[in-house]
């Protein structure tokens, strides 16, 4: 004859399956996050955030500016607004100060 669980036994391998598929489902999610992550990555690389045509980079300085010749935008990648305010200390302190 089979030995029956206890209620402390049923809860205790309940609390654990219940544990097991919630870590599956989180290591799902961060798996689509990353998936979905490099396909918006590769859909916006080097497209205008205002209105999504190609970018071409041009050089002003020691930076690669990103323009878009659709929309005449103008875009800084990480730290190049720093780099050109120390390499153009009087154009960026002008541009600097109309928005401020």
């Amino acid at each position: 004859m089979p030995i029956k669980p206890t209620t402390n036994e049923e809860e205790y391998f309940a609390r654990q399956e219940a544990e097991r598929r919630r870590k599956i489902t989180e290591e799902r999610q961060s798996h689509l996050k990353t998936e979905e992550r490099e396909r918006d990555r590769i859909l916006h690389f080097m497209r205008c955030p205002k209105c999504g045509l190609l970018l071409e980079e041009m050089v002003f300085g020691n930076v690669r500016i990103d323009k878009c010749f659709a929309c005449e935008g103008i875009w800084l990648d990480k730290g190049e607004l720093e780099t050109l305010q120390t390499e153009q200390p009087g154009f960026m302190r002008r541009m600097l100060n109309a928005f401020r």
